[in-house]
């Protein structure tokens, strides 16, 4: 507040510096602007000081009073003295509230007329600052007064000369980078300037409102004169002040450097520059914009849209191209472009006949077909050589996540903004996705359906487009225990929701479609998973399956072992593991398989005869009936048992 009013004073005095400020300055500048006249004249004047000062106040002695005590206090001016101001750091003696009462005292007031008057500090003379007495905002520390030099209280009187409103309160401005400040406010001085002159001298005038989009502008209108681009900070606070009744409050409202570095990109830019102030001028597309830009999000209005509706309805029809892919590279995400406009040539080549009937109307992307639609293109396109797994990973909403999510809705409205502009053909771009947490998963289940016996079947049902969604890997995750090390636990990590435990597979049997629909296919070398699942729920839940497994070959084992050779019945467990495999009769064998086993637990180990429940074996973590879930736990830990004493029962005989 103070430093605003400094650099108020600094541009009507037109200064290089505040340190050019002298009390001979500001009483050569009180004269030359009538600063009494103005201020009382100035709406602003008495948000920053309320109503109860001499100006607005005292009709009869309101002028004179204010005239003598800012005339005494600048002709009394010490910078020496026992008292610091808590305010700007200035030694002093002689306290407001002195100067307040030999003020009135020239003035002909008498001692018991002084006495009356209250002449101590408040936020009367020092905005939010709470007073001796009754002050209904009295902070609480105003229980013993506040140490200002008074000649802060002069200062702050030519602050209401450069005070714009922001968010229905004063604004005040700062920045780590001095000069913004300084330019913003010699450019509302003289816009309070401008106002001034162009009302009558027996009117008021009335503040001069604009919104953050607008003050922005006018900063980077201000780095831009100056050449401040290159500076390396320029943060901006623009504050929400209000002094008025109980209200009185005040908000801040940060500009990030990161933010200003980003509109600047956009200013610099005279293909764009028109376009971002005619979004920082409107007050609807604006406060959206600036949220959207410092969170590096896609902005909405981007695109050609329909708001509202009935006889609000309005045709919104987006920004040009060089601003949306402006706008994209400012915020980092400027690979997404090539892509899109190379899918949306795709459409064109191979587009079906949903695309055909498509009006290019701007709310289309949203459609519930649209993805599938694309889908098809991007398969169509693969059987071509003209796209790849690399290509549909790299447009996936989020690369890192697994399970498998093959959504690309990010990508939608970008494709349908080139799609609507008839892209030419262009070259298939360049992407890498290597290192990514979709790739390495599905190159690691690519190889365990490489290397599976019944490859070309699962393959073919894969790349069908009417197949690929009830395509199940379960056997080939089968097969693969008796060739690798796999756990169940990194079958979790692809195909099971860590939230609700769901089990799916669909998503990944997409990117899998077009990875099989590639006409030259990379081979992957079968090598293990390590599991990043570390869920206790999970790992619980699967270790009671496990011990019923093992439970249940017990039983077996003892039930059909050799009398005469003691040898164990693994080959004839592994056909009955086969069995439980398949589909039809899942539920039949293991209803026998968990009454035999808790029999066997009865009568062998002093087990409860209701050791185990079928249809609690058959609940997922949360204790939810999930047949999938449970029954490829429950398989696949009887499958793991039958290998374990398979290969026990090979040592044995060796």
């Amino acid at each position: 507040m103070l430093n605003n009013a400094l650099m108020t004073i600094e541009s009507l005095a037109g200064l290089e510096h505040v340190s050019g400020i002298t009390p001979d300055l500001l009483q050569k500048l009180y004269s030359e602007k009538n600063l009494k006249d103005l201020n009382k004249r100035l709406k602003s004047y008495t948000m920053l000081f309320t109503k109860n000062g001499p100006l607005h106040n005292d009709k009869q002695n309101g002028d004179r009073i204010y005239d003598s005590l800012f005339k005494t206090i600048v002709s009394k001016f010490e910078n020496e003295g026992s008292r610091t101001c808590e305010i700007s750091g200035l030694s002093f003696d002689t306290p407001f509230h002195a100067l307040y009462e030999k003020a009135l005292g020239e003035l002909g007031f008498s001692s018991k007329e002084i006495q009356k008057k209250d002449t101590t500090i408040g936020r009367t003379w020092f905005p939010l600052i709470g007073g001796l007495g009754s002050d209904a905002q009295a902070l609480p520390q105003a229980k013993f007064a506040i140490q200002i030099h008074p000649i802060c209280i002069v200062i702050l009187q030519f602050l209401p000369l450069s005070s714009l409103l922001y968010n229905g309160g004063i604004l005040l401005v700062d920045s780590s980078n001095f000069d913004l400040p300084r330019r913003m406010i010699d450019r509302n001085r003289r816009l309070v300037e401008e106002r001034a002159g162009a009302v009558s001298v027996s009117e008021s005038i009335e503040n001069i409102r604009d919104s953050k989009g607008n003050y922005l502008i006018k900063a980077l209108e201000s780095l831009k004169e100056k050449e401040l681009f290159d500076e390396t900070y320029s943060d901006l606070n623009l504050w929400s002040f209000s002094n008025s009744g109980t209200g009185a409050s005040c908000q801040i409202d940060r500009i990030p450097n990161t933010l200003i570095r980003k509109l600047t990109q956009l200013d610099a830019n005279p293909r764009t520059a028109a376009e971002l102030k005619s979004i920082l001028n409107n007050n609807f597309t604006s406060s959206s914009f600036l949220e959207a830009l410092e969170g590096n999000r896609d902005w909405h209005l981007l695109y050609p849209a329909v708001l509202g509706s009935g006889k609000n309805k309005v045709e919104h029809n987006g920004y040009s191209s060089e601003f949306l892919e402006s706008y994209y590279h400012v915020i980092g995400k400027g690979e997404m472009l090539e892509i899109a406009r190379y899918i949306s040539f795709l459409i064109s080549k191979y587009k079906t006949k949903y695309f055909d009937k498509l009006p290019k109307k701007s709310d289309a992307w949203n459609e519930p077909e649209y993805r599938i639609e694309i889908v098809k293109v991007l398969a169509l396109a693969t059987e071509k050589n003209e796209w790849s797994l690399e290509h549909q990973i790299a447009i996936l909403d989020d690369k890192e996540k697994l399970p498998v999510n093959s959504s690309f809705r990010r990508m939608h409205r970008l494709i349908h903004f080139y799609w609507q502009r008839d892209v030419d053909n262009i070259p298939l771009p360049a992407v890498e996705v290597h290192e990514t947490a979709v790739f390495k998963a599905c190159e690691w289940v690519i190889a365990l359906a490489q290397n599976y016996s019944g490859r070309i079947r699962i393959t073919e049902s894969l790349r069908s487009p009417q197949e690929n969604e009830s395509v199940s890997l379960e056997r080939v995750f089968l097969e693969a225990l008796e060739n690798t090390y796999v756990e169940f636990m990194d079958i979790c990590d692809l195909l099971v929701e860590k939230e609700n435990f769901y089990f799916s597979q669909k998503n990944l049997n997409e990117l899998l479609r077009i990875f099989f629909s590639q006409p030259i296919q990379a081979g992957y070398n079968l090598h293990d998973w390590v599991s990043e699942t570390e869920d206790v729920v999970l790992s619980d839940w699967l270790q009671r399956i496990v011990l019923f497994a093992e439970q249940y070959q017990s039983y077996y084992f003892e039930k059909y072992r050799n009398q005469l050779t003691g040898r164990l019945p693994t080959e004839k467990f592994r056909r009955l593991v086969k069995r439980f495999e398949e589909r039809s009769d899942f539920y039949l064998l293991f209803s026998q398989a968990v009454e035999n086993t808790n029999t066997y637990l009865a009568e062998h180990k002093g087990g409860s005869s209701n050791q185990w429940d079928v249809e609690n074996l058959l609940l997922d973590p949360l204790g939810n009936r999930s047949n999938g879930l449970s029954r490829w736990a429950i398989v696949f830990s009887l499958k793991q048992q039958s290998l374990k004493s398979q290969t026990t029962d090979q040592l044995i005989t060796q």
